[in-house]
């Protein structure tokens, strides 16, 4: 009457006393008839029968707790397809190179990460939305990685708090804490802040003084990054001379904005033009103004190097993650996985969002705590994680962005149609 599956390793069995248990696959029990043994063999077949239920019960054990605790998921959003795929693609591999390492190192106490990734292009705010839902009620993920820019950052910071979920984004700004605040959502990319004062501070050092503001977009990263700059210029004696804002990202003529900002006479431009760079110092000097291009992180992109590196070179200046702590080891490693380097540096980012999750979820387990949502939010919370990618120290502040120190970035320039350290 016992059911056979409990026993996977025999098809029957010998208990004492001459009993011997046959598995039956109609009704799949086992069933047990008596049989003449030589009584002097009792205390041997005893003993094997013993074992081989011993074996049995354990099998029975490992194979029912694996259901339970053997995997843990984690939820992974970015845009795989249309704007700003190329960003996207790599913020997932960042995040899969991270889940791999530590499974091959042991996973969390003997547990598998298991990362679920889904395409949320930036600006799809509908599918934004539908991929949370699916990663938090379909598939029961205990935390989720991204998403990818502020767009789908306010979408995942409502969601986040309504459903309590901790989130923690590789790429979206602080700017996004005006408009939304949750306990629940983190993010690792680090304050946008540091990296324009990284950009006043080599203009003043260049004596870069006059500076013109020209942006494809007003909204968004674009006017974010604006608005830091121009609110922080005085500080070091920098005069933001004009400031010309369009009105579609997507718009590669910026000849009439230029003609605005040229009477200014600026010594540089700042701007982020999202792999747009080449028209626009094209465009610049089609109208005699040779002058540099300052900019963020989102300048580093090889597709620049390939349409104008003779363009790009003394011309283009802007602040990225620094290359000195850790970086280039995490490049090494990514380009023996995925065959190419990392281009942009949300793929760290993301990184380090899996790492500091995976260090919380080790905590939990250390100290006797269940891994599940609300203790790994409270987790997050009071985190400080030593070993992350440019940002050695991973902190997060009172508003759950990650506490960045001057050090976090450095400035780049173009040198032989390649990125390089700017001197």
């Amino acid at each position: 009457g016992v059911p056979a599956a409990h026993f996977p390793f025999c098809s029957f069995i010998i208990l004492p006393f001459g009993r011997v248990c046959f598995g039956h696959t109609e009704n799949n029990t086992i069933e047990c008839t008596i049989t003449s043994i030589n009584v002097m063999n009792t205390r041997r077949l005893s003993i094997i029968a013993a074992v081989i239920i011993l074996v049995a019960i354990f099998a029975l054990y490992y194979h029912s707790g694996q259901g339970t605790k053997a995997t843990i998921k984690i939820g992974q959003m970015s845009g795989l397809t249309g704007v700003g795929s190329n960003i996207g693609v790599e913020e997932r591999n960042g995040a899969l190179l991270a889940v791999e390492e530590i499974n091959a190192a042991g996973g969390i106490s003997g547990m598998h990460l298991e990362l679920i990734s889904e395409d949320t292009p930036p600006f799809d705010a509908k599918k934004g939305a539908s991929v949370a839902q699916k990663l938090i009620a379909i598939d029961h993920v205990a935390a989720i990685v991204g998403p990818q820019w502020d767009e789908q950052g306010e979408i995942m910071a409502t969601i986040s708090a309504q459903q309590k979920v901790p989130v923690v984004s590789q790429n979206v700004s602080t700017d996004i804490e005006s408009e939304i605040g949750s306990p629940y959502f983190f993010e690792t990319w680090p304050d946008d802040e540091v990296g324009i004062r990284a950009v006043l501070k080599y203009a003043q050092l260049r004596g870069w003084n006059r500076i013109a503001i020209v942006q494809p977009a007003n909204f968004s990263f674009w006017l974010f990054t604006s608005n830091l700059f121009e609110k922080d210029a005085p500080e070091y004696g920098i005069t933001v001379v004009a400031k010309q804002m369009g009105t579609d990202f997507g718009n590669a003529d910026y000849r009439t904005l230029i003609s605005k900002v040229k009477s200014a006479q600026p010594d540089a431009f700042f701007g982020t033009y999202e792999n747009l760079e080449c028209v626009f110092l094209k465009q610049a000097r089609e109208q005699g103004m040779s002058i540099p291009l300052l900019s963020t992180d989102s300048a580093l992109n090889i597709k620049a190097i390939e349409d104008c590196g003779n363009e790009l070179q003394d011309r283009l200046y802007f602040s990225t993650l620094n290359r000195d702590n850790g970086f280039e080891q995490f490049a090494s490693r990514y380009e023996a996985r995925f065959g190419q380097k990392p281009l942009v540096s949300s793929a760290a980012t993301s990184y380090n969002a899996v790492l500091v999750l995976a260090d919380v979820m080790k905590k939990l387990v250390a100290s006797g705590q269940e891994i599940n949502r609300e203790n790994i939010r409270a987790g997050l919370v009071t985190e400080k994680f030593e070993g992350g990618v440019s940002t050695r120290t991973i902190q997060f502040n009172e508003k759950g962005f990650v506490i960045t120190g001057p050090d976090t970035f450095e400035m780049q320039t173009v040198k032989d149609e390649k990125f390089v350290k700017a001197e």
